[in-house]
Protein backbone atom coordinates (compact mmCIF):
# COMPACT_ATOMS: atom_id res chain seq x y z
CA UNK A 1 0.00 0.00 0.00
CA UNK A 2 0.75 3.76 -0.51
CA UNK A 3 0.50 5.03 3.16
CA UNK A 4 0.97 8.53 4.41
CA UNK A 5 1.88 9.46 7.76
CA UNK A 6 0.70 12.87 8.82
CA UNK A 7 2.48 14.78 11.74
CA UNK A 8 4.56 13.00 14.84
CA UNK A 9 4.97 12.51 18.42
CA UNK A 10 8.23 11.56 19.60
CA UNK A 11 9.43 9.33 16.89
CA UNK A 12 6.12 7.28 16.62
CA UNK A 13 5.03 7.98 13.31
CA UNK A 14 8.96 7.40 12.32
CA UNK A 15 8.96 4.05 14.01
CA UNK A 16 6.07 3.10 12.45
CA UNK A 17 6.99 3.98 8.99
CA UNK A 18 10.05 1.41 9.14
CA UNK A 19 7.96 -1.08 10.38
CA UNK A 20 5.43 -1.13 7.53
CA UNK A 21 8.43 -1.11 4.56
CA UNK A 22 10.27 -3.89 6.42
CA UNK A 23 6.22 -5.70 5.32
CA UNK A 24 7.13 -3.44 1.25
CA UNK A 25 4.88 -0.91 2.30
CA UNK A 26 5.28 2.42 0.45
CA UNK A 27 5.43 5.02 3.30
CA UNK A 28 6.27 8.83 3.56
CA UNK A 29 5.68 10.77 6.82
CA UNK A 30 5.21 14.49 6.53
CA UNK A 31 5.49 16.43 9.70
CA UNK A 32 7.02 19.19 11.72
CA UNK A 33 10.26 17.97 13.82
CA UNK A 34 8.20 18.07 17.06
CA UNK A 35 9.88 20.76 18.75
CA UNK A 36 13.45 20.61 19.81
CA UNK A 37 13.44 16.77 19.37
CA UNK A 38 14.31 17.54 15.62
CA UNK A 39 12.76 14.06 14.53
CA UNK A 40 13.99 13.93 10.58
CA UNK A 41 10.73 13.12 7.84
CA UNK A 42 10.67 13.05 4.66
CA UNK A 43 8.60 15.93 4.00
CA UNK A 44 9.29 18.51 6.69
CA UNK A 45 6.54 20.83 7.49
CA UNK A 46 8.86 22.72 9.81
CA UNK A 47 10.86 26.12 9.48
CA UNK A 48 14.13 27.32 10.47
CA UNK A 49 13.17 30.99 10.11
CA UNK A 50 12.17 32.22 14.09
CA UNK A 51 8.74 34.22 15.05
CA UNK A 52 6.22 35.63 12.84
CA UNK A 53 8.29 34.58 9.55
CA UNK A 54 8.62 31.10 10.50
CA UNK A 55 4.63 30.64 11.14
CA UNK A 56 4.16 32.33 7.80
CA UNK A 57 7.34 29.90 6.41
CA UNK A 58 5.41 26.82 7.63
CA UNK A 59 1.81 27.78 6.71
CA UNK A 60 3.33 28.28 2.99
CA UNK A 61 5.03 24.94 3.52
CA UNK A 62 1.90 23.01 4.47
CA UNK A 63 -0.41 24.51 1.88
CA UNK A 64 2.18 23.75 -1.01
CA UNK A 65 2.48 20.04 -0.09
CA UNK A 66 -1.16 19.70 0.63
CA UNK A 67 -1.44 18.76 -3.16
CA UNK A 68 0.73 15.99 -3.56
CA UNK A 69 -1.74 14.00 -0.02
CA UNK A 70 -3.36 12.58 -2.10
CA UNK A 71 -4.31 9.40 -3.85
CA UNK A 72 -3.21 7.28 -0.83
CA UNK A 73 -4.49 3.89 0.63
CA UNK A 74 -4.30 5.06 3.91
CA UNK A 75 -3.90 8.88 5.46
CA UNK A 76 -3.20 8.35 9.20
CA UNK A 77 -3.69 11.66 11.26
CA UNK A 78 -1.55 11.40 14.63
CA UNK A 79 -3.38 14.13 16.45
CA UNK A 80 -7.02 16.66 15.75
CA UNK A 81 -4.54 19.75 16.94
CA UNK A 82 -1.73 19.50 15.00
CA UNK A 83 -2.01 21.47 12.58
CA UNK A 84 -3.92 24.55 12.40
CA UNK A 85 -5.53 24.46 15.98
CA UNK A 86 -6.23 27.90 16.37
CA UNK A 87 -8.03 28.05 13.28
CA UNK A 88 -10.24 25.16 13.00
CA UNK A 89 -12.15 26.02 10.06
CA UNK A 90 -9.34 25.82 7.74
CA UNK A 91 -8.26 22.54 9.56
CA UNK A 92 -12.01 21.18 8.77
CA UNK A 93 -11.19 22.55 4.88
CA UNK A 94 -8.12 20.57 5.14
CA UNK A 95 -9.61 17.69 6.54
CA UNK A 96 -12.33 17.14 3.97
CA UNK A 97 -9.64 17.46 0.96
CA UNK A 98 -7.98 14.80 2.28
CA UNK A 99 -10.94 12.15 2.91
CA UNK A 100 -12.01 12.83 -0.28
CA UNK A 101 -8.70 12.36 -2.33
CA UNK A 102 -7.65 9.43 -0.77
CA UNK A 103 -8.99 5.98 -0.36
CA UNK A 104 -8.52 5.88 3.67
CA UNK A 105 -8.32 8.18 6.48
CA UNK A 106 -7.69 7.46 10.22
CA UNK A 107 -7.03 9.21 13.27
CA UNK A 108 -4.46 8.63 16.15
CA UNK A 109 -5.88 9.18 19.74
CA UNK A 110 -2.47 10.12 20.81
CA UNK A 111 -1.80 13.03 22.69
CA UNK A 112 -3.92 16.16 24.14
CA UNK A 113 -7.08 16.18 22.12
CA UNK A 114 -10.98 17.56 23.45
CA UNK A 115 -11.67 13.87 23.98
CA UNK A 116 -8.70 13.33 26.39
CA UNK A 117 -9.64 16.45 28.19
CA UNK A 118 -12.98 16.42 28.65
CA UNK A 119 -14.03 12.56 28.32
CA UNK A 120 -11.04 10.70 30.25
CA UNK A 121 -10.39 13.40 32.48
CA UNK A 122 -14.16 12.43 34.16
CA UNK A 123 -12.95 8.78 34.28
CA UNK A 124 -9.13 8.78 35.10
CA UNK A 125 -8.25 8.68 38.93
CA UNK A 126 -5.39 10.95 38.45
CA UNK A 127 -3.73 12.81 35.44
CA UNK A 128 -1.32 15.29 33.82
CA UNK A 129 -4.41 18.04 33.73
CA UNK A 130 -4.31 20.41 36.68
CA UNK A 131 -0.26 20.30 36.73
CA UNK A 132 0.05 21.10 33.36
CA UNK A 133 -3.11 23.93 33.16
CA UNK A 134 -0.65 25.57 35.79
CA UNK A 135 2.99 24.97 34.84
CA UNK A 136 2.47 24.56 31.35
CA UNK A 137 0.02 26.16 29.55
CA UNK A 138 -0.64 29.00 32.76
CA UNK A 139 -3.79 29.01 31.78
CA UNK A 140 -7.58 28.64 33.67
CA UNK A 141 -8.93 26.71 30.84
CA UNK A 142 -7.28 24.75 27.83
CA UNK A 143 -8.29 25.65 24.34
CA UNK A 144 -9.58 22.02 23.90
CA UNK A 145 -11.86 21.91 26.45
CA UNK A 146 -13.85 24.59 25.01
CA UNK A 147 -17.01 24.14 22.89
CA UNK A 148 -15.67 24.92 19.32
CA UNK A 149 -12.87 22.45 19.78
CA UNK A 150 -14.86 19.61 20.95
CA UNK A 151 -17.56 19.98 18.39
CA UNK A 152 -14.34 19.78 15.48
CA UNK A 153 -12.72 16.69 17.23
CA UNK A 154 -16.10 15.53 17.56
CA UNK A 155 -16.47 15.96 14.05
CA UNK A 156 -13.56 14.70 12.72
CA UNK A 157 -13.79 11.68 14.59
CA UNK A 158 -16.72 11.01 13.05
CA UNK A 159 -15.53 11.52 9.19
CA UNK A 160 -12.66 9.13 9.56
CA UNK A 161 -12.41 5.16 8.57
CA UNK A 162 -11.13 5.11 12.32
CA UNK A 163 -9.57 5.96 15.38
CA UNK A 164 -6.88 4.11 16.80
CA UNK A 165 -5.84 4.72 20.49
CA UNK A 166 -2.26 4.05 21.17
CA UNK A 167 -2.98 3.72 24.95
CA UNK A 168 -5.45 3.33 27.54
CA UNK A 169 -5.75 7.16 28.77
CA UNK A 170 -6.50 7.78 24.87
CA UNK A 171 -9.23 5.02 24.81
CA UNK A 172 -11.39 5.24 27.25
CA UNK A 173 -11.98 8.93 25.70
CA UNK A 174 -13.45 7.67 22.40
CA UNK A 175 -15.23 4.43 24.62
CA UNK A 176 -18.34 5.06 23.19
CA UNK A 177 -17.08 6.04 18.70
CA UNK A 178 -18.60 2.75 16.83
CA UNK A 179 -15.19 3.49 14.64
CA UNK A 180 -12.85 2.98 17.73
CA UNK A 181 -10.56 0.29 16.29
CA UNK A 182 -8.22 -2.07 18.30
CA UNK A 183 -5.78 0.08 20.65
CA UNK A 184 -2.08 -0.60 19.09
CA UNK A 185 0.87 0.21 21.17
CA UNK A 186 3.50 2.44 20.52
CA UNK A 187 6.04 0.87 17.86
CA UNK A 188 9.93 0.65 18.70
CA UNK A 189 12.30 -0.08 16.60
CA UNK A 190 14.91 -1.82 18.93
CA UNK A 191 17.02 -2.91 15.80
CA UNK A 192 18.19 0.91 15.57
CA UNK A 193 18.85 0.95 19.66
CA UNK A 194 21.78 -0.60 21.17
CA UNK A 195 20.80 -2.56 24.86
CA UNK A 196 23.82 -2.42 27.07
CA UNK A 197 24.45 -4.47 30.45
CA UNK A 198 23.18 -2.26 32.89
CA UNK A 199 26.01 -1.45 35.22
CA UNK A 200 27.08 0.72 37.69
CA UNK A 201 30.23 1.50 39.65
CA UNK A 202 29.65 3.72 43.15
CA UNK A 203 26.73 5.49 42.12
CA UNK A 204 23.55 4.77 40.66
CA UNK A 205 22.62 7.15 37.95
CA UNK A 206 18.78 8.12 38.18
CA UNK A 207 17.22 10.00 35.28
CA UNK A 208 14.50 12.21 34.10
CA UNK A 209 13.90 13.82 31.29
CA UNK A 210 13.06 17.67 30.95
CA UNK A 211 9.79 17.85 28.21
CA UNK A 212 6.25 19.77 29.92
CA UNK A 213 6.86 20.65 33.45
CA UNK A 214 3.55 19.92 34.34
CA UNK A 215 2.26 17.41 32.25
CA UNK A 216 4.98 15.07 33.09
CA UNK A 217 4.70 15.57 36.57
CA UNK A 218 8.30 16.65 37.14
CA UNK A 219 7.79 19.09 40.15
CA UNK A 220 6.99 15.54 41.99
CA UNK A 221 10.60 14.38 40.00
CA UNK A 222 12.13 17.43 42.06
CA UNK A 223 10.65 17.01 45.22
CA UNK A 224 11.95 13.52 45.29
CA UNK A 225 15.47 13.78 44.44
CA UNK A 226 15.36 16.52 46.49
CA UNK A 227 14.83 14.30 49.44
CA UNK A 228 17.05 11.34 47.75
CA UNK A 229 20.13 13.37 47.22
CA UNK A 230 20.62 14.29 51.16
CA UNK A 231 19.45 11.13 52.10
CA UNK A 232 21.66 9.62 49.72
CA UNK A 233 25.03 11.22 48.54
CA UNK A 234 27.51 8.79 48.50
CA UNK A 235 24.63 6.48 46.47
CA UNK A 236 22.70 8.15 43.75
CA UNK A 237 23.48 10.75 40.84
CA UNK A 238 20.27 12.46 40.14
CA UNK A 239 19.68 14.19 36.80
CA UNK A 240 17.18 16.57 35.27
CA UNK A 241 17.01 17.59 31.94
CA UNK A 242 16.04 18.06 28.38
CA UNK A 243 14.66 19.96 25.67
CA UNK A 244 17.13 18.88 23.53
CA UNK A 245 17.14 17.22 19.94
CA UNK A 246 16.04 13.61 20.45
CA UNK A 247 19.71 11.93 19.59
CA UNK A 248 21.49 13.91 22.27
CA UNK A 249 18.48 12.82 24.52
CA UNK A 250 18.85 9.56 24.01
CA UNK A 251 22.45 9.85 24.45
CA UNK A 252 22.19 11.22 27.80
CA UNK A 253 19.98 8.57 28.91
CA UNK A 254 22.19 5.96 27.70
CA UNK A 255 24.55 6.78 30.45
CA UNK A 256 22.06 6.25 33.48
CA UNK A 257 20.55 3.23 35.29
CA UNK A 258 17.05 4.36 35.92
CA UNK A 259 14.96 6.54 33.88
CA UNK A 260 11.83 8.24 35.35
CA UNK A 261 9.11 8.57 32.62
CA UNK A 262 5.86 10.05 32.86
CA UNK A 263 4.53 10.82 36.58
CA UNK A 264 1.01 11.77 35.46
CA UNK A 265 0.08 8.55 33.34
CA UNK A 266 -1.23 5.45 33.65
CA UNK A 267 0.86 3.69 30.54
CA UNK A 268 4.43 4.38 28.88
CA UNK A 269 5.25 6.80 26.73
CA UNK A 270 8.01 6.93 23.67
CA UNK A 271 10.70 8.02 26.16
CA UNK A 272 10.30 5.31 28.54
CA UNK A 273 10.30 2.91 25.89
CA UNK A 274 13.53 4.03 24.26
CA UNK A 275 14.89 3.86 27.93
CA UNK A 276 13.36 0.27 28.57
CA UNK A 277 15.50 -0.81 24.56
CA UNK A 278 18.17 0.23 25.79
CA UNK A 279 18.30 -1.95 29.26
CA UNK A 280 17.21 0.43 32.07
CA UNK A 281 15.25 0.50 34.92
CA UNK A 282 11.90 2.34 34.07
CA UNK A 283 9.75 3.83 36.50
CA UNK A 284 6.73 5.54 35.06
CA UNK A 285 2.61 4.84 34.04
CA UNK A 286 1.99 0.52 34.73
CA UNK A 287 -1.48 0.63 35.98
CA UNK A 288 -3.26 -2.53 35.84
CA UNK A 289 -5.86 -0.88 33.27
CA UNK A 290 -2.88 0.57 31.07
CA UNK A 291 -1.50 -2.52 30.64
CA UNK A 292 -4.84 -4.29 29.94
CA UNK A 293 -5.45 -1.91 26.98
CA UNK A 294 -2.33 -3.48 25.60
CA UNK A 295 -3.24 -7.38 26.17
CA UNK A 296 -0.45 -7.02 28.58
CA UNK A 297 -0.85 -9.06 31.93
CA UNK A 298 2.65 -7.93 33.37
CA UNK A 299 5.20 -5.61 33.12
CA UNK A 300 8.91 -4.76 34.61
CA UNK A 301 8.17 -1.37 34.43
CA UNK A 302 7.83 -0.04 38.12
CA UNK A 303 4.78 1.70 38.42
CA UNK A 304 4.55 4.97 40.27
CA UNK A 305 1.74 7.42 41.43
CA UNK A 306 1.86 11.37 40.96
CA UNK A 307 3.93 12.03 43.91
CA UNK A 308 7.12 12.31 45.34
CA UNK A 309 6.53 9.67 48.31
CA UNK A 310 5.56 7.22 45.87
CA UNK A 311 8.97 7.86 43.53
CA UNK A 312 11.34 7.97 46.80
CA UNK A 313 9.84 4.94 47.79
CA UNK A 314 10.39 2.52 45.03
CA UNK A 315 14.02 4.30 44.48
CA UNK A 316 14.57 3.34 47.79
CA UNK A 317 13.14 -0.14 47.33
CA UNK A 318 16.11 -0.45 44.08
CA UNK A 319 18.96 1.27 46.41
CA UNK A 320 18.62 -2.10 48.82
CA UNK A 321 18.44 -5.12 45.92
CA UNK A 322 20.35 -2.86 43.44
CA UNK A 323 22.06 -6.20 42.32
CA UNK A 324 18.70 -6.59 40.74
CA UNK A 325 19.48 -3.58 38.50
CA UNK A 326 21.05 -5.55 35.60
CA UNK A 327 18.43 -8.45 35.28
CA UNK A 328 15.50 -5.78 35.47
CA UNK A 329 17.34 -3.80 32.41
CA UNK A 330 17.12 -7.13 30.62
CA UNK A 331 13.55 -7.76 31.00
CA UNK A 332 12.37 -4.27 29.62
CA UNK A 333 14.48 -4.70 26.67
CA UNK A 334 12.45 -8.25 26.29
CA UNK A 335 9.31 -6.65 26.95
CA UNK A 336 10.01 -4.11 24.15
CA UNK A 337 11.19 -6.84 21.71
CA UNK A 338 7.64 -8.52 22.79
CA UNK A 339 5.34 -5.92 23.36
CA UNK A 340 6.64 -3.20 20.89
CA UNK A 341 8.08 -4.26 17.88
CA UNK A 342 8.07 -1.72 15.25
CA UNK A 343 7.43 -4.67 12.39
CA UNK A 344 4.96 -6.71 14.59
CA UNK A 345 2.97 -3.55 15.26
CA UNK A 346 3.00 -2.49 12.02
CA UNK A 347 1.25 -5.61 10.64
CA UNK A 348 -1.49 -4.63 13.91
CA UNK A 349 -1.88 -1.26 12.12
CA UNK A 350 -2.33 -2.55 8.44
CA UNK A 351 -5.07 -4.75 10.02
CA UNK A 352 -6.62 -1.89 11.16
CA UNK A 353 -6.93 -0.52 8.37
CA UNK A 354 -7.96 -2.79 6.29
CA UNK A 355 -10.91 -3.93 9.05
CA UNK A 356 -12.96 -1.49 7.35
CA UNK A 357 -13.31 -3.00 4.03
CA UNK A 358 -14.75 -6.29 5.51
Amino acid sequence: MKILLLGEYSGLHKNLKEGLELLGHEVIVAARQDGWKKIQNDINLDSSFKGFIGKIHRHLKFWFYLRTFKNFDVVQLVNPFDFYPRHLSIAKWIYKWIKKNNKRFFLLAAGDDSYFWREAREVMEYGPFEDFLKYDAKVGKFYMEHDEAFAFNKWLSQIVDGVIPIMYEYEIGYKNHSNRLATIPIPMNTRKIKCEENKFEKKIVIFHGLNRYGFKGTKYVEEAFDYLSKKYPNNLELIIDGKMPLDQYLKLMRKTNIVIDQVNSYSLGVNGLYAMAMGKVVLGGAEKNGLEALGVNSSPVINIKPSAKSIVDEVEKLIECKEKIPEIGKLSRLYVEKYHDHEDIARKYVKNWLSIDE
